[in-house]
Formats: C-alpha cells, structure tokens, sequence
C-alpha cells in the first residue's frame, strides 16, 4: 500500500545550531561523525554523501549529468548566500515545524569552553530558524566540569551541581537537560552509595588522569541529573550509540548498560529518553523502551548519518517499542541539508514500512497514520511538557 507522509509536520527531537561560520572547509567534513581529519575523498565515498548530493541534484532542479562539485557548488552558493532564504525554502519543503536544539555542541571534545556557541551564533540560528519553534536543552557535564575545576569539598559540589543545573534550566529556557556520560566514562552507570561517590570524588581530585576514579564521579553526576529532572519534571536525554571518534567508545555506549542504574530508586520515576537509536544497538534500546514505562528514544543520528540503515534499524528498533514512545530525530547541525535530508528521507523511509505492514496484515492504515503523526510529531508535544512555552536560550 501507498503512504504519503509528506503533509504530516516534523518536530526533530534532537539538533544542533547551524552557524555559518562553523562550517568546515571541506563540505565533505560534514558527512563524518568524529574529530579525526578525516580525508573529503573517503566522505565521498559514503552512501550518506552520494545520498545527500542526488537528493540536491533533483532539489535544485540539476541535471542528472551535474558533477558532485557542480552540486556542492549551487549549495553553497545558496547556503552562504541569503543562508535565512535557504533555510525556510528547506525547512517548509520536509515541514519541519519544531526544533529540539542542544546548545551544548559546538563545545569540541568534551571540555572547551572556549569553542562554546556565541551569542551572535544563537541570533543568527534562531533568525534563520524563522517561525520554526525551538525548544533548548543543554548539559549538565558543562556545569558539572566547571566546578570540579574549582576543587570544592564533595558536600559543596553535590549542592552547586543541583543548584546551577536547575538555574540553568531556568534561566536558558530549556526544556530538558542532557547527558553526555557515554562520552566520558560510558553508560554503564555504576548506582553506588552516597558514601562511595563521595569517597570516589576525593579520589577523582588526587588523580584526574584515573579513568575509575573519574568514572565514580560521572556516575554520581548522571545520578543527581535523573533527580534533578525529575524534580523539575523534565526530561533527561542521554546520548548512546553512535557518536564523535575518538571520545565515544563503541563498546561503552550500548543502551543495555544503563539497566542497573534505570532500576535504581533514585532514577526510575525520571523521564528518560535515550538518543540517537542506540545505533547499532538499536534492538536493545527498543527493548528497553519496551520495558520500562519511564523510558523512551529517539532515532537522531543513525537517520540520517548511516544512509541505507535507516529501513532495517527503524524495523529492528520498533520490534518492541511502543510507536507512542519513539520521536523523530536527526542529529543535524552545521550544515542545513542534514535536517533537511534527515526528515525527507525517514518519510519516504518509514511510509515505505508502514505499507508494508499493512499489506502483511499486521496493522491497520488508521494505525499507521496515526503512529507516523506521533512520532513526527505528537509525542514530542505530549511528552515535552515545557516546549509549547518555552523562551529563547540565552547566554546572558
């Protein structure tokens, strides 16, 4: 059966800024997740970039003769140009409506303050973002390496750690926090005593090159984030599965290590959304999505960076996820077309699914329809209590 997904709106559950002058040199550069100098030749040579660039060749109305350079230079022609114009012509062709937008990148690997998001950046993204509405999210690891820099006594640490976050939401605007823990220590997320943690604090500020004892201290920092979402009724995002080379270690960040601490009293009445598909370990994730009525995902990254998986992870994610419990998402950022790109490409995607559920008799059309609403849409509305009146993120 033939499904049109393409009226239905786009909220993206997770993105990042867009700002011009964050753009690589090399527009190759922005078809690799990781930070080694990858060459622009092997980028080309993905499936994802060849994707991306036909998917342009017939935007821009190309001939199918349009060398790879040809297209790259329209693009940039228009995305370096009158960017604003680009922009919404993009967005109001995949019907992206909403944002989800995590100011805590660009911060390059881990902890550079240096390279945050200016001002002027966010201006200019929430500019060129027009009318799309745009809820903010930031990391609690921001807060949580700024005072281990200031050496405090663990008491002192535990109570700015909850106070700073919580004004960070509140003066930010934002309307879930993050954590990045997969790219520290991993997801295997230790629930330790209160007297552990503090005894592995002590030990983490005698040695900050010890992995264990930084892990004792990225743990209790995960930890306080569930309690502190929770207590503000938030959402917590956490970053599994695919990420930045060489910080995200492959082994370390598969969804299934958080079982411990997810049945840990101090987490399970927090809501948890586990991002970016879990990628590749997208049938544990769907399990856990499964399993426990606290926790849901979204399926950022690995759609649209890992080009021709989309249709088999999609399918391997929803063997046990409830559609209720799974958003849209992308990842993209930098550049605009990953967004653009991302969103058209899971429509044709996923209408490709659900018609073939339906042929095989699984479900029903009513079904498929209103699945594809929420989770393009509906569950971040529902699930995300703060977006519809969220404010603008500011750093002042």
């Amino acid at each position: 059966m033939n499904i049109d997904l393409a009226s239905i709106p786009v909220i993206d559950n997770h993105c990042h800024p867009f700002p011009q002058g964050r753009e690589p040199a090399h527009y190759e550069r922005n078809f690799c997740i990781g930070f080694y100098d990858v060459p622009p030749v092997d980028m080309r040579n993905t499936l994802y970039f060849n994707q991306v660039i036909n998917a342009l060749r017939r935007y821009y109305g190309l001939p199918e003769t349009a060398t790879v350079d040809e297209v790259i230079a329209k693009r940039n022609e228009l995305a370096l140009g009158d960017r604003k114009a680009y922009a919404q012509k993009l967005f109001k062709d995949a019907n992206i409506v909403g944002f989800l937008c995590d100011f805590g990148f660009p911060i390059s690997r881990k902890h550079h303050p240096e390279l945050a998001l200016t001002q002027a950046e966010i201006d200019e993204y929430y500019d060129c973002c027009g009318d799309v509405a745009i809820g903010s999210i930031d990391r609690i690891e921001w807060v949580a390496n700024r005072l281990l820099d200031e050496h405090l006594p663990f008491d002192v640490f535990e109570e700015r750690l909850v106070k700073e976050t919580k004004e960070m939401v509140e003066k930010r605007n934002l309307i879930s926090i993050k954590s990045v823990i997969a790219y520290y220590t991993g997801l295997d997320v230790r629930p330790l005593s209160p007297a552990e943690f503090r005894k592995g604090y002590y030990l983490y500020l005698s040695d900050r090159s010890n992995w264990d004892y930084e892990k004792m201290v990225r743990d209790f920092t995960f930890i306080k984030a569930c309690e502190i979402c929770r207590d503000l009724d938030i959402p917590l995002q956490v970053h599994t599965g695919l990420g930045d080379t060489p910080d995200c270690h492959i082994v370390r960040v598969n969804p299934g290590l958080l079982t411990d601490c997810l049945n840990d009293p101090r987490c399970i009445d927090t809501t948890v959304v586990l991002i970016h598909g879990g990628y590749p370990y997208c049938e544990e994730l769907g399990m856990m999505v499964n399993h426990y009525p606290n926790v849901y995902c979204d399926i950022s990254s690995f759609i649209p960076f890992a080009s021709i998986a989309c249709e088999d992870k999609v399918k391997s994610l929803l063997e046990l996820a409830p559609l209720n419990k799974v958003f849209f998402g992308t990842d993209g950022g930098i550049i605009l077309e990953s967004l653009w790109f991302g969103a058209l490409n899971f429509k044709r995607v996923f209408a490709k699914i659900l018609g073939e559920l339906i042929d095989d008799g699984y479900i029903t059309y009513d079904f498929a329809m209103e699945s594809a609403e929420n989770i393009l849409y509906k569950n971040v509305q529902r699930v995300y209590k703060r977006y519809n009146t969220c404010g603008k993120y500011t750093l002042k």
